[in-house]
């Protein structure tokens, strides 16, 4: 039985993977959505809402905990906050193969939540947070899906946090056994809490600069509380280039890279495949072999 199923997958990912690379030329898996440009987002920022968009937004907000004093305002530039979230992973399971490094935001993400979270964190004052909601077309088993990501971003003790409250998880607008419109007054998108730790399937994957917080009365680590130097972050990627890129667009850098990491996982999973054949080739003869001996009994 376990090597039916194993048939099944193989058939099952291979229609995957077919649909996947036939996708390449024509906006599949391996196309970005549209971003919006700078003067877009910076010209629907009215007073204390940076940026909205349907369930989408970007918002100054009261911190959330009394008594918290933010290194605010902050004066950071949306090519530095785009580097810094661009260098934000997740750690994706696979069935076939190793975990996988996918990007945390997409491209249309990064550009928008860069210039309008820049533009917050110099508006707001210390006792104030920055707030967001974002659903991006991420890559999925089969195609691109929908997924949100909710964050609270603020700058203390000379470090950027974000307190996530969801990570890549899946938009849905109706409700699967229902049918009926999702109410997101009683299902809101919500952001972090610096109260109480969300319950989050999806880490993000840490790199230099990068800490998970440390709970000073647990003594353990928050996984949805994200400590970034942006320093260290920056100084980082300025390193990880090589060449001359002054002609380079950061757009085409990200392009790049990401092209490397989508062939990097094509490999792993055409390898995953090739295994589970060669398993199975065995278990082919033996099957054949039986058939022939009992054809053979009188």
């Amino acid at each position: 039985m376990r090597k039916i199923v194993k048939l099944g997958s193989v058939i099952a990912v291979s229609v995957m993977l077919a649909g996947g690379l036939t996708a390449c030329g024509g906006g599949g898996m391996f196309t970005r959505d549209k971003a919006k440009t700078d003067a877009e987002i910076v010209l629907g920022q009215e007073g204390r809402t940076l940026w909205e968009s349907g369930l989408q937004y970007a918002k100054i907000v009261d911190h959330d905990v009394a008594g918290i004093t933010n290194d605010h305002p902050l004066a950071i530039s949306s090519d530095e906050l785009r580097t810094v979230l661009s260098s934000l992973y997740i750690t994706q399971k696979s069935f076939i193969s190793k975990n996988k490094e996918l990007p945390l935001f997409s491209r249309a993400e990064l550009q928008t939540l860069s210039v309008a979270i820049a533009n917050g964190l110099s508006q707001a004052d210390s006792s104030e947070d920055i707030n967001f909601v974002s659903i991006g077309s991420h890559k999925g088993v089969i195609a691109k899906e929908r997924k949100t990501i909710t964050g609270r971003v603020f700058m203390s003790e000379g470090r950027l946090n974000i307190v996530f409250g969801l990570v890549h998880e899946l938009f849905r607008e109706k409700d699967i056994a229902t049918g009926q419109e999702i109410d997101r007054r009683i299902h809101p998108l919500s952001p972090g809490t610096r109260k109480s730790e969300a319950r989050m399937p999806i880490r993000v994957a840490l790199d230099s600069g990068q800490s998970f917080y440390l709970d000073p009365e647990t003594g353990k680590e928050r996984a949805d509380w994200l400590v970034i130097d942006i320093a260290t972050v920056l100084a980082e990627a300025k390193k990880r280039k090589t060449g001359d890129t002054s002609s380079v667009t950061p757009e085409l850098l990200e392009d790049i890279a990401q092209s490397k990491q989508d062939a990097g996982n094509l490999r792993e999973d055409v390898g995953g495949i090739k295994e589970i054949l060669f398993e199975m080739s065995d278990e082919i003869e033996r099957l054949k072999q039986q058939i022939e001996e009992l054809k053979a009994k009188p």
